[in-house]
């Protein structure tokens, strides 16, 4: 396991666990055993999802992942029924109930929730993986697996696997031990490489100036305290809503922006109305979004673990005027594309790799509250075209990104058949009208459209 994948298991706290999820909308509910010889028939074609993270006894190594000797896809898999009168309300609300419980850490980090009971007929199915295992883009490879492009698709027969032995201490210190020389090795040739090329080595300085540069950056910014910059509880308030796609596409041509433009000036926009409506003076108010960056190569796209850095955007929540605020976002996000802002914090996150375990285990474990930013924010492209699971069309995908001490807030968007999905997730406690909130982001992007 890599330092950052590491470190997500590190940071995850009970009442905080960094846990990535999604909620798929079904036209109609799909069987317990469906579901689970379904999973069963292709787990091979993605194999972390039968694997565990095993900790290495005195933190000589990350932790290291082995195929679960006992691995049973009915393990992971529960139903549910929705209470009366089966709405959006309470399908949002169970969901929330649901991701609010930490995956158990002696088995494969994932699970999956059916839901049926909906008014309308639907059902639906929560699929929550920790962060360590996947990132926004790597999350994909599991509904690429589960999911087809067509009805009828038939399951392969299951691939036999056969029962391994348990790795015991003296296993997994070994192969810490391994893992720890081949590092030592790669960092004795790449500094041997640098020292026979000049220009590669002052490229590698420049990386760890702007690693020192974030370090300092992120503990020395001024970030405005909002109320979701706290400590967290236990319990979770989930809002989705949804866009069409085809209106921001015409607003980002008919604007010269990109989707990303659109997409966080209908953020800024909503956050602007929210704050104003609870209170919050906005005039010279500026707000930072943590916005995660794939860095993965085409290679690496269906490759598992994380591989993503993260800049941090300033978001134009004190312009009045949303044509306005989508100028101001455009401009923002070009001076940040053109300065590759997102390369310090890839730095600092490579410097962990070169770090003792345990050193990075204990900041990670004993890390409180830390405020970099205001709130969390990301953009996955999903699926162009519809997908099934087990014949039932998939109507909606809502994303589900996870929250911290201190980065109460999180606002996740997901393009799938034409529609743009939008999941919110905040602690009630610190954000007790999310849905108001909710309502303010589609107003926002209702006037980007009118505006057009």
């Amino acid at each position: 396991m890599s330092a950052t994948d590491a470190g997500f298991l590190y940071l995850d706290r009970p009442h905080a666990p960094l846990q990535i999820a999604s909620l798929l909308v079904l036209e109609q509910a799909v069987g317990i055993e469906a579901l689970v010889a379904r999973i069963e028939a292709r787990i091979w074609r993605a194999p972390r999802y039968a694997q565990r993270a095993m900790p290495v006894p005195l933190a000589l190594g990350h932790p290291a992942w082995e195929t679960a000797p006992d691995f049973d896809a009915r393990d992971h898999i529960r139903r549910w029924a929705l209470p009366s009168p089966g709405g959006e309300h309470e399908l949002m609300e169970l969901a929330a109930r649901l991701l609010e419980q930490p995956l158990q850490r002696d088995r494969p980090l994932w699970e999956m929730h059916a839901i049926e009971g909906r008014h309308d007929g639907r059902a639906a199915l929560l699929i929550k993986v920790h962060h360590c295992m996947v990132d926004g883009l790597s999350g994909l490879r599991l509904l690429d697996e589960i999911l087809d492009t067509s009805i009828g698709v038939a399951d392969p027969l299951p691939v036999p696997r056969s029962r391994r032995r348990a790795s015991g201490p003296g296993d997994l210190v070994r192969r810490a031990l391994g893992d720890g020389m081949r590092r030592q090795l790669r960092s004795a040739a790449a500094l041997s490489s640098l020292l026979r090329r000049p220009g590669k080595a002052r490229e590698a300085i420049r990386g760890l100036m702007d690693a020192a540069w974030s370090a300092v950056h992120l503990a020395t910014g001024e970030i405005p305290v909002m109320p979701w910059n706290a400590a967290l509880g236990a319990r979770r308030q989930l809002y989705f809503t949804s866009l069409p796609l085809d209106v921001i596409n015409a607003v980002r041509h008919a604007r010269g922006a990109t989707v990303n433009d659109v997409v966080l000036c209908g953020l800024a926009g909503g956050l602007h109305r929210y704050l104003k409506g609870i209170g919050v003076r906005t005039r010279t108010l500026e707000l930072t979004a943590l916005v995660p960056v794939s860095l993965r190569s085409p290679e690496e796209a269906a490759a598992f673990g994380n591989r993503i850095s993260a800049i941090l955007v300033p978001l134009a929540v004190d312009v009045e005027d949303e044509v306005a605020r989508l100028s101001a976002t455009r401009a923002i996000t070009t001076r940040l594309k053109s300065a590759g802002a997102w390369t310090g914090i890839d730095a600092l996150l490579q410097l962990l790799d070169d770090l003792p375990p345990g050193l990075v285990a204990m900041v990670g474990r004993g890390l409180g509250s830390v405020r970099i930013a205001n709130l969390i924010a990301t953009n996955v492209p999903g699926p162009r075209e519809a997908r099934f699971l087990c014949s039932r069309r998939v109507d909606a995908i809502y994303p589900i990104v996870p929250i911290a001490d201190g980065l109460g807030l999180g606002l996740a968007v997901f393009s799938y058949a034409g529609t743009l999905y939008v999941g919110l997730n905040a602690d009630p406690l610190l954000v007790p009208d999310l849905e108001k909130l909710g309502r303010s982001i589609e107003a926002a992007f209702a006037e980007l459209r009118s505006r057009n």
